[in-house]
């Protein structure tokens, strides 16, 4: 089920005229079906079932509300874009078909011209990201995925979950004969199997281990991302927040013992960003879970990474 966009959900300090504008007083909404006037159009994907199946806690379904929330007071300098609450989609206890609703929101949005920010949810959504995308696409399919995580997420189940998506994914792109072009940042060691590890070799899948994803490896970083990124036409971004150190994000479905830094996340994106623009076409963020957050830790971190995500597209003429 759609549900169009929650105007109470933003609010903040509004400042006298001559010290600008924040997110709350210049944030536009646009409900289905998404009119073309070319935006950044943040829309919620409320999801814990791909979560409740693969056996983790659940509260991540909360996470798109609190963010925009969150994001009201966000002081507003964007030049090139207008900024859209496109509303949410709520899943049901049929995950697949929620998925596939998603997918088609996605689709839509691409079609008329919008950069889409997914806000999960679990990272289920990235299954029904990657086939918004792949559905806009008319010829040529040429998808690369960027997967900012501690997990592979490609367990092989009878039914879809938050472990499954890339797993779909790939599925999906063998039986269209299309490449399945995969790269995941900050691989926990201690987190996946020896099956997993397999599995993601056998799939040519790309990937650096969360001790690798440091400043003294960064250019070590940038050149795999170069040599992954040759000849792909367009990209799709998902970041799943378990990939955190968890003194920077407690609030997550499955807390990481190391995670990654979230300076370093914003250094790769920005390099992604300033040398692959034209390519990104998509960004989703996903297992964010308010519900264990301590003192607004976590919701204030990924606020703010979403805001640089943001910025970052807006710099796109």
């Amino acid at each position: 089920m759609y549900k169009k966009p929650n105007k109470e959900l933003w609010s903040g300090r509004v400042d006298e005229e001559e010290f600008g504008k924040r997110w709350h007083e210049k944030i536009e909404f646009l409900p289905y079906p998404y009119k073309k006037t070319k935006g950044i159009a943040l829309l919620g994907f409320e999801c814990d079932e791909g979560i409740k199946r693969n056996k983790g806690r659940v509260g991540a379904a909360l996470a798109c509300d609190e963010l925009k929330k969150a994001m009201g007071s966000f002081a507003f300098h964007l030049k090139n874009h207008i900024l859209y609450d496109a509303g949410k989609v709520l899943a049901t206890s049929n995950l697949e078909d929620s998925q596939t609703n998603i997918a088609t929101h996605i689709t839509k949005l691409l079609e008329n011209k919008h950069f889409p920010i997914i806000l999960g949810g679990g990272h289920e959504v990235a299954y029904a990201s990657f086939m918004g995308l792949f559905n806009s696409i008319k010829e040529d399919i040429n998808i690369a995925i960027i997967n900012f995580d501690a997990h592979f997420d490609l367990r092989s189940d009878n039914i879809a979950t938050s472990g499954t998506p890339f797993a779909q994914i790939a599925s999906t792109c063998e039986e269209n004969d299309v490449k399945f072009n995969y790269m995941c940042l900050g691989i926990s060691n201690a987190s996946n199997t020896q099956t997993l590890f397999k599995k993601a070799q056998e799939l040519h899948v790309e990937y650096v281990l969360d001790t690798k994803m440091t400043y003294v490896n960064f250019e070590d970083i940038k050149n795999k991302i170069d040599n992954f990124l040759k000849q792909k036409e367009y990209i799709y971004i998902t970041i799943d927040t378990d990939v955190f150190s968890a003194f920077t994000v407690p609030a997550v479905s499955a807390v990481s013992s190391r995670g990654i830094e979230m300076n370093i996340t914003y250094d790769i994106l920005e390099y992604l960003f300033t040398n692959y623009k034209n390519n990104i076409k998509l960004v989703d963020f996903a297992e964010f879970n308010p519900k264990y957050d301590i003192c607004d830790i976590g919701k204030k971190a990924v606020s703010r990474l979403i805001y640089d995500v943001v910025e970052l597209i807006d710099r796109q003429e």
